[in-house]
């Protein structure tokens, strides 16, 4: 079952490598091709129908992979009706979060309507519903809640993201999430669009519902203790109100996996359910003669942990563990002995038909690893030692074998996790998740028993958390690698499995050398006099990265969208190390504006910063001014703006721009200047102005790109960082036109995600690499 099921897993990841989905012929097609294998004269051979059967379920997976894939994807958001007010009627589908600036939540689609005329439904969305938190504004009128029907205004848009190296799949997340649209909730007074609350309830949302309701309640309840949101996450599942601060150490000290509702707290549950009922089922009368003790306690262990697993809404993790208990309690049911690795087959298996697009999920592969590793570590161990040494030596075979992995998914793998998880899962195992699994139980009907009990959770927690923060400020609690490859994934994967087997296992030793590759990646690194400048998506915003061979700069940082969300943090950050880049020498913040500073605090908490480099008062920072240059390994920066004898009456004028030159090409970064500032340029460096690449200024709106600009500039190629479908509608048509005219080609951030240029080395072309055509999944939209 095992070689079966891997076979299946692996026909699905095939697809996943497309970068265009398949047509649906090929569905017909592969089922013909198994067909094929039946042939009679061939099923006298054992090794011949073995190798088939791998083949079959290969191809299935694939098959089935392709079907879901379809079943998703060709349900769209038709190209005319983005940015167009559309009426829609549907039932909230999550339980609604909030922070300063919005409402959030997910909406399944009944009927939408354009222009009085019904327009298939595109299913769920992903809504957003904007305004600052004001009692007596419109929006905080109105109370929204899981479970409800609806009646909006929205403004919608296909799924799409940033698209940068090393960064998170926003894309693929809605993908995985069966989400075919984003947009916002639209009010109107004057064409009375108003959001209405329908009366008919919903059916078939009774679980989300409860878990709204116990959502409301446990908020409430624990919203003066200190760790509310890591209690609620116990709880319920809903992480949202853990902060960023928090997050922090739970990666310092890996540690995450704690407020994951998985195996671990639906075990913990089962196993005290299976217990108590074994040990009061027989006080139970006539019911005990009918069924045994151990029966009747699997059943009542299975019940509550699928309802509870329901209740955390069926994340990866919980599924994983829910259809392993299932097996091990039906096993018991039927006093049938199963082997651990039929188990974990059958849990993979079950999870890969309920939804093969959980392949995409970090936690389908850290859930299932830690299981396998755990598996792996009692390979051939006649006895289990049941003491902490036990406990300790299995944390670290845990800690060091998901390293690879951690280290493809994020990035960074935890140093100090085997100590923290010694400690900090029989904490919260035995003694946080108990308190406030009987206090979510009791909070309905007994609040003030239920606040007792969190707040004795909270205290425990509290005490935890001094241990792991002292930890997680250590130098050493984290080692931030390069995303390795398929195959160094791979060959480090097998080398620290090799590591865990037991003494006198064939080539243990060999995993050494295997895992080589993982600590000493191949960087692409730069000669003398080339340089490499990297303009990353951020939306409507600007963030640029400058490489020669021995320094970096960052030249604006993009923008800040709410407390928790910057892309200083979402994209320059992981760009940064995806690179290998662990020290900034030159930070430039460009002006004030948000969407140029807004990552700023996040990339000098992350990366040590030589130097910061702005047009305004930032705190710690030294002036830029036209006349400013240095060389960089043979390449040539120059300051041309702002100009220190002027004043500027828009701060969009007093950008810091930069010219970046290499031989005879070049770069100009020329932040958001106007057409006064533009002229000013053109009087004082004319032709020395002439640049290979421009960015274009001011994301290409209508008050930038003077022809007498771009006469002076003169570029052969036109970078426009820009958001998409961006209410400000940049870039402007008549700069696009002005562009065109000069027969200059144009790329786009949204279109082409982050664009790279190398230039400067001697008798090389040109390099530009848009990283959304290079990096395409057929998940990812094509604009």
């Amino acid at each position: 079952m095992v070689l079966g099921t891997l076979s299946f897993l692996f026909g699905i990841l095939l697809l996943q490598q497309f970068s265009s989905l398949p047509d649906i012929i090929w569905c017909w097609a592969l089922l013909l091709i198994l067909s094929l294998p039946f042939l009679p004269r061939y099923l006298q051979n054992a090794q011949y129908i073995r190798t088939i059967r791998m083949l079959i379920l290969f191809m299935l997976g694939f098959l089935w992979a392709l079907l879901r894939a379809h079943w998703v994807l060709d349900v769209a958001l038709p190209t005319e009706l983005q940015g167009k007010d559309v009426l829609v009627t549907g039932v909230i589908a999550s339980i609604p979060l909030e922070d300063h600036r919005k409402r959030r939540f997910e909406f399944d689609i009944e009927i939408l309507e354009f222009n009085k005329q019904k327009i298939p439904s595109v299913g769920k969305v992903r809504i957003s519903w904007y305004g600052k938190k004001n009692k007596n504004s419109y929006k905080n009128k109105i109370k929204l809640k899981a479970g409800q029907r609806w009646q909006f205004w929205l403004r919608l848009k296909q799924p799409h993201g940033f698209m940068n190296p090393g960064s998170f799949d926003y894309e693929g997340w809605l993908y995985q999430k069966k989400i075919r649209a984003t947009g916002y909730v639209r009010v109107n007074y004057k064409k009375k669009q108003f959001a209405k609350k329908l009366d008919n309830e919903a059916s078939g949302y009774r679980m989300l519902i409860l878990r709204q309701n116990l959502y409301d309640t446990l908020k409430n309840i624990t919203a003066k203790n200190k760790y509310s949101g890591i209690l609620v996450a116990l709880a319920l599942g809903e992480r949202t109100g853990i902060t960023q601060q928090q997050w922090q150490v739970f990666r310092a000290t890996g540690t995450s996996h704690l407020v994951a509702i998985s195996g671990l707290h639906i075990g913990l549950l089962a196993g005290f359910i299976f217990f108590l009922t074994r040990r009061l089922w027989p006080y139970c009368g006539s019911a005990a003669l009918i069924l045994a003790s151990p029966r009747a306690a699997a059943i009542s262990a299975l019940f509550i942990a699928a309802f509870y697993a329901a209740l955390s809404g069926f994340a990866i993790p919980a599924q994983r563990a829910l259809i392993m208990l299932s097996v091990v309690m039906l096993s018991i049911f039927w006093r049938h002995k199963v082997q651990s690795t039929q188990v974990l087959s059958f849990a993979l298996l079950s999870v890969l038909l309920l939804d093969p697009v959980a392949v995409l999920s970090a936690g389908f592969w850290l859930s299932f690893s830690a299981v396998a590793i755990i598996s792996l570590a009692a390979l051939g161990r006649l006895t289990i030692d049941k003491n902490w040494r036990m406990w300790g030596r299995l944390q670290w075979r845990i800690s060091l074998a998901l390293i690879p992995l951690l280290v493809f998914l994020f990035q960074q793998a935890s140093l100090i996790s085997p100590l923290t998880n010694l400690v900090a899962i029989p904490v919260v195992s035995f003694v946080v998740v108990p308190l406030v699994l009987l206090a979510t139980s009791v909070s309905l009907l007994l609040p003030d028993l239920a606040a007792i009990l969190y707040s004795l959770a909270d205290s425990t927690l509290h005490i935890l958390w001094w241990f792991l923060a002292y930890l997680a400020d250590t130098p050493v609690s984290q080692w931030h690698g390069i995303k390795p490859a398929l195959l160094p994934l791979c060959l480090a994967s097998l080398g620290f499995a090799l590591l865990l087997t037991p003494k006198g296992w064939p080539a243990k030793y060999v995993g050494l050398f295997l895992i080589i590759p993982l600590l000493w990646p191949n960087i692409d690194s730069l000669r003398h006099g080339e340089v490499e400048i990297t303009l990353l998506d951020v939306g409507q915003g600007l963030a640029a990265v400058v490489q020669t061979r021995q320094h970096t700069l960052v030249f604006d940082t993009g923008p800040k969208f709410s407390q928790s969300f910057d892309t200083g943090a979402a994209v320059v950050v992981p760009f940064m190390r995806q690179k290998g880049i662990k020290k900034l020498d030159i930070l430039v913040v460009s002006h004030k504006d948000n969407d140029h500073r807004g990552g700023l605090e996040s990339i000098q908490a992350e990366i040590e910063t030589s130097k910061l480099v702005s047009s305004y008062a930032a705190h710690g920072s030294e002036a830029c001014y036209a006349g400013q240059n240095w060389v960089w390994d043979g390449i040539l920066f120059e300051m041309l703006n702002p100009d220190e004898l002027l004043s500027y009456k828009k701060r969009n004028n007093a950008s810091c721009v930069l010219r970046i030159s290499a031989g005879k090409e070049s770069l100009l970064l020329s932040g958001d200047i106007e057409k006064r500032a533009e002229t000013l340029l053109v009087q004082q460096y004319s032709a020395q102005l002439k640049s290979t690449y421009l960015v274009s200024p001011h994301h290409g709106s209508k008050t930038s790109s003077s022809q007498a600009f771009l006469d002076a500039v003169a570029p052969d190629f036109i970078l426009i960082p820009v958001g998409f479908k961006n209410r400000y509608r940049m870039p402007h048509v008549t700069v696009l036109q002005r562009y065109r005219d000069m027969n200059i080609p144009i790329f786009q951030t949204f279109n082409s995600g982050a664009i790279s240029v190398r230039f400067g080395q001697k008798n090389s072309s040109k390099i530009l690499v848009e990283y959304r055509k290079q990096s395409q999944k057929y998940w990812n939209s094509h604009h």
